[in-house]
């Protein structure tokens, strides 16, 4: 969890892990901005993996969007 997130930011925080393999692991965290409202923060996590399973490269994609975006881009990732 992002211990720096202000307290009203953390109400809304979401981590997920999406997938993870050998050697590869992509997580998802989301949370809703204090301002503008109803601007969401997406950091889609890229994390490689040694052999004992510990991150040694991580690269994060950062994206802010609506609410109706986010509905958008699920409903087309899933059709």
């Amino acid at each position: 969890m992002k211990s720096n997130l202000h307290p009203d930011v953390l109400k809304t925080y979401v981590e997920a892990t999406i997938t993870e393999t050998e050697g590869f692991r992509l997580r998802m965290e989301k949370w809703e901005s204090v301002s503008p409202k109803g601007l969401f923060n997406i950091d889609l996590v890229q994390e490689s993996l040694n052999e004992k399973g510990e991150v040694w490269q991580s690269s994060t994609y950062n994206f802010h969007m609506t609410k109706e975006e986010l509905q958008r881009l699920a409903h087309t990732l899933t059709v």
